[in-house]
């Protein structure tokens, strides 16, 4: 995989809207999504925009979701955005829900570690 300094020097990806990826992605720094992902993401941040929908699982310490999601979100800071609809499991370190995000599933409080 990534060596340690390509890792700690982040950046920022970005999927082009319309794109349809399956797998296990890893990102060192921040990605954004409008496309559709089907599988796992990790990244330093994550960014669901209003036309992307994730199915899987993603791992970051700060996520915002403003698109669709249906999985399970392991985060430190998770923002769901008045577009956001997800359906799943929620494990955060802080979470904050706008007004008109809908959300169908679980939510639970716990200190966020980066995935292995």
């Amino acid at each position: 995989m990534a060596d340690q300094n390509y890792s700690e020097a982040g950046g920022r990806s970005h999927l082009g809207s319309g794109s349809r990826i399956t797998g296990e992605l890893y990102f060192p720094g921040t990605v954004e999504l409008p496309g559709y992902v089907k599988g796992s993401v990790e990244a330093s941040s994550i960014v669901i925009e209003e036309a992307g929908e994730v199915e899987g699982e993603i791992h970051a310490a700060s996520i915002d979701i403003k698109g669709r999601f249906n999985g399970q979100v392991t985060g430190g800071k998770v923002r769901l955005h008045t577009s956001a609809r997800v359906t799943g499991e929620i494990t955060y370190e802080s979470l904050s829900i706008e007004s008109g995000a809908q959300i169908e599933g679980k939510c639970r409080s716990q200190s966020y570690s980066k995935a292995t």
